[in-house]
């Protein structure tokens, strides 16, 4: 749920930054172009807060357990 909102958060930052953009510039590309930007850097960030709030310290590393003191 997290990485979900994070990720629209992104996207709809950069959908405002396109937005900003259109008043200035008599065309809709960068709208355009920062949607898709956005959408990749949302899904990104989403992704990151994820593994992020998913991941732990009693997780697997490298597809090998952690070995105990004693071993």
């Amino acid at each position: 749920m997290v990485g979900a909102i994070a990720g629209i958060i992104v996207f709809a930052l950069f959908i405002g930054l396109g937005l900003t953009l259109l008043n200035r510039v008599a065309s809709p590309l960068p709208v355009i172009i920062l949607a898709i930007a956005g959408a990749y850097a949302g899904w990104l960030v989403g992704v990151i807060a994820f593994g992020a709030v998913r991941g732990g310290p009693d997780q697997q590393e490298n597809g090998q357990e952690k070995r105990k003191e004693g071993e």
